[in-house]
């Protein structure tokens, strides 16, 4: 489990796409925080605070981590390297875990260099440190929880297809519908359930700096749903 883990971490650096992916992902936000005039923009709104970023990042996240996913299981039987790696006596879900985690790793170094607009934000407002610590850590932590989703999802879609476009396709349209999808329906049938399936719902409750259990719980739960089918898609492909 842990070379495959290594193993995906190096190919993900090997390449150039990786670090095009990584400078673009904090180019945009950046450029939409400090330069683009909008209501995103913090000097704009002359407001010290990173809820701007933490409301777009969402949606540029929804490009890149379909990006890092789409080729971590399909790539296997596009390359027929799964003839190797499903023989070895790992089982399929360690197999799909380590590449959840891989997944997880990269989209937390991509956010590393975010922390410049925490570094900023801290100085620019009055008086210097006047920042809401609570919300800015369950914000972070939202973003965390979207990442572990989101590549579960592309690691389910992956499976699905040796296709890298579809699987990327496929997974841009699954989030769409949980992120905003169900959130609609809720709305427009005024039923609960719909509003608790939907992830934008949970991802705002967390970004408050309110951490409860209840978005802790349909985080985790869709994460595994997701990779347990993951894994026994592969093991039905590979039989």
């Amino acid at each position: 489990m842990n070379a495959i883990y290594k193993k995906e971490i190096k190919m993900f650096f090997s390449s150039m796409e990786a670090y095009i992916a990584m400078s673009v992902f904090f180019l945009i936000n950046g450029l939409i925080l400090w330069y683009i005039p909008s209501d995103f923009n913090i000097f704009y709104n002359q407001k010290a605070s990173l809820l701007p970023f933490f409301t777009t990042a969402p949606w540029i996240l929804l490009i890149l981590i379909p990006a890092i996913t789409m080729k971590m299981v399909s790539a296997e039987f596009y390359q027929k390297t799964n003839l190797i790696l499903f023989t070895k006596p790992i089982k399929k879900w360690d197999i799909i875990f380590a590449k959840f985690l891989a997944s997880l790793t990269i989209g937390k170094i991509c956010l590393i260099p975010t922390l410049i607009f925490v570094y900023s934000i801290y100085n620019i407002s009055d008086p210097i440190g006047n920042i809401d610590v609570g919300e800015l850590i369950g914000s972070y932590l939202g973003i965390m929880m979207l990442i572990s989703l989101y590549s579960s999802i592309g690691l389910f879609c992956s499976s699905i297809s040796n296709n890298n476009m579809i699987a990327y396709i496929l997974t841009i349209i699954i989030i769409l519908l949980l992120y905003m999808g169900v959130n609609i329906l809720g709305t427009a049938y005024n039923l609960y359930i719909f509003e608790f399936l939907s992830i934008q719902s949970h991802y705002e409750s967390i970004s408050r700096g309110v951490i409860d259990s209840r978005d802790i719980i349909y985080f985790s739960s869709i994460i595994f749903l997701f990779l347990y089918f993951s894994s026994v898609l592969i093991e039905q492909k590979n039989i």
